[in-house]
């Protein structure tokens, strides 16, 4: 099944011709729930992993029962105790209010026992846990990426727990030639301490190519950036989120940043491009983003804005041939204002209507970006990871 990206509501490259030098191509790959094999390009789907080579495994800053025997160690765990004491006790008093400095000590003392447990442990590490697949691209399918000379398969393996410094998962690349595997590795089951929002279902791509533009952000040019956003006041459609990057999983082309720009250089200096984009989300706004065959997919509600007789404001969804009764609506025990209803003109999709994707949940709806420096021979990658 073929994806198509609506044309963008507008050309915001003959508004503004500075941003054509800056297009990029990116490959949107619209995952879709579906059986593959190790011998085709997937997200989270098997992997083309020679026989003779051990499957991946984390032993990095996972959770240890053992205790720390050194003195350094137990004084830093009697002290993450004692934290989670007090914390315990103004939860109980209904003070939570107060628990940021509690965490920002937490989170100081956690990274030290770390530390002391790398050094302690460093012939025996504890709790490895097998690293899950989540992409595999053949050059045949993306050559877009910067494959090294001799190889022509992509692979992205993570280990499904959060790691520092992102608290996300912790990625690793590998590229290899496919001609070289001659029998295949059975991959290990994901242990089960895994966090559930790190395992992706196995999912068919469809790889679709977009132009994207930088975000606002990204421009070198604050004169350019000034009078985007003069050309935003009263449109319909924002430069941001309506006519830059596209959302969801993609491979290379413009970060859909979630907070601030990232662009990591390698050791050498050298710009680092991105990879690939994995997001908890994947559709964006229909009638901009979203594929119109997923839309045509979806079930549609319309949203009712209102004003509510104590003053606050609220919402709620109707089907979209639905009529909304004010008067037989109330809210919290408090009714409708009277000439205060406005019925959104856009269909709204149902939650969970669309078809089933990878099912990740990233932090809160988070992307991980996962950046590799097409330079260096050995293609060495950095993480960024942002969320909601």
């Amino acid at each position: 099944m073929g994806f198509t990206t609506p044309d963008k509501p507008v050309d915001v490259a003959a508004l503004f011709p500075e941003l054509a030098e800056l297009a990029r191509t990116a490959v949107r790959l619209h995952p879709r729930e579906g059986t593959t094999t190790a011998h085709e390009s997937s997200l989270g789907g098997p992997l083309l992993w020679p026989a003779e080579e051990p499957w991946p495994v984390c032993t990095i800053d996972h959770d240890d029962p053992r205790p720390l025997t050194s003195a350094e160690g137990r004084v830093l765990e009697v002290r993450k105790n004692a934290l989670h004491d007090e914390m315990n006790a103004l939860v109980g008093v209904g003070t939570q209010g107060d628990m940021a400095p509690f965490y920002r000590e937490l989170d100081k003392v956690q990274a030290s026992i770390r530390e002391v447990r790398r050094v302690e442990f460093a012939d025996d590490p504890a709790a490895s846990l097998p690293m899950v697949a989540i992409a595999q691209f053949y050059a045949r399918d993306i050559p877009e990426l910067p494959f090294p000379e001799g190889t022509d398969v992509c692979q992205v393996l993570w280990c499904p727990v959060d790691h520092e410094p992102h608290y996300a998962p912790r990625p690793q690349v590998w590229w290899r030639d496919s001609s070289t595997v001659k029998a295949l590795a059975t991959a290990l089951e994901p242990d089960e301490d895994s966090e559930p929002g790190c395992l992706p279902r196995a999912c068919r791509i469809a790889p679709e190519r977009v132009v994207e533009f930088p975000d606002s952000d990204e421009l070198a040019s604050a004169e350019l950036r000034d009078r985007i956003a003069e050309w935003e006041q009263g449109q319909k459609w924002r430069y941001g989120p309506h006519l830059s990057a596209a959302p969801g999983t993609k491979v290379g082309g413009w970060g859909y940043w979630i907070q601030d720009i990232a662009q990591p250089e390698c050791s050498e200096g050298h710009r680092m491009d991105l990879l690939l984009t994995v997001a908890s989300a994947e559709h964006g706004d229909v009638g901009v983003w979203m594929a119109q065959e997923t839309a045509a997919e979806l079930e549609f509600q319309r949203e009712v804005r209102f004003t509510l007789t104590n003053g606050s404001t609220g919402n709620t969804w109707i089907g979209k041939d639905e009529e909304f009764d004010a008067a037989g609506f109330s809210l919290f025990g408090h009714g409708v204002a009277p000439g205060s209803v406005t019925v959104s003109e856009e269909l709204v999709p149902v939650t969970n209507s669309a078809p089933r994707g990878m099912d990740l949940m990233l932090g809160d709806v988070g992307n991980l970006y996962l950046f590799v420096c097409p330079t260096c021979p050995d293609r060495p990658t950095a993480v960024e990871f942002q969320c909601y």
